[in-house]
């Protein structure tokens, strides 16, 4: 799509001030981005910088931060039994080429890890994101986010509905910009392809009773 994009661009005699107008944009949003990370951000509300634009997140309905909780907690546990690296719920700032976001879940692996400190407050593109869908951010989820995560070679991205109570999984092909879909379902487990030979069951995701058992079921495995 790129190259096509520029063969375009190439046959328009007013390229010269097509760029010039285009760097000058750029320009104007790298400065508007470096103000809001300096000044804007808080603690309190979920911020992203996408396209020049910030956009203030609404509070979570009860059953999406139910579903983001059951899915944080299945990955953290699993995460942690294997010292596989980190899982962050919210309030994590990726910062990608352009765009910063703060995804439902991310989890960087252990070589990530060992970059950051107690003051990281801005991260790098993750080995997996989770992204709970809510109608307010379901075009962007399936939208820029699918767009930008591919871009910068997450090899693994989740779309969680909580209201149809299925998992989609969007994994990239080595050298691919764009993601397939892996699975979709309702039932049955996933296999979460970063940590090879890890399977969960998504009707935990949807259910805090069934993803505490999975967490008990887990941590006993590991007594083992």
């Amino acid at each position: 799509m790129t190259a096509n994009i520029v063969e375009q661009l190439m046959e328009r005699p007013d390229l010269p001030v097509i760029l010039k107008e285009l760097q000058q944009q750029l320009t104007w949003e790298e400065q508007q981005r470096k103000a809001w990370l300096e000044d804007s951000l808080t603690d309190t509300f979920k911020m992203e910088f996408i396209n020049g634009q910030v956009i203030v997140h609404a509070p979570a309905q009860r059953v999406e931060a139910l579903v983001s909780g059951n899915v944080a907690s299945l990955l953290r546990t699993s995460v942690l039994l294997r010292q596989a690296g980190e899982i962050h719920q919210e309030k994590a700032m990726i910062r990608l080429t352009r765009n910063d976001y703060e995804p439902d879940i991310c989890y960087f692996d252990t070589t990530q890890v060992a970059e950051f400190n107690e003051e990281t407050s801005l991260f790098p593109a993750p080995r997996l994101v989770v992204e709970v869908l809510s109608p307010k951010t379901e075009a962007r989820d399936r939208g820029i986010k699918f767009q930008d995560y591919a871009y910068h070679a997450i090899p693994e991205y989740w779309i969680v509905d909580p209201r149809q109570q299925t998992l989609e999984q969007y994994l990239l092909a080595e050298g691919a910009t764009t993601y397939q879909l892996h699975k979709k379902s309702d039932n049955g487990d996933v296999d979460v392809q970063v940590l090879p030979g890890l399977k969960l069951p998504i009707p935990a995701f949807f259910d805090e009773r069934k993803a505490q058992d999975e967490v008990e079921r887990l941590l006993m495995a590991a007594r083992k």
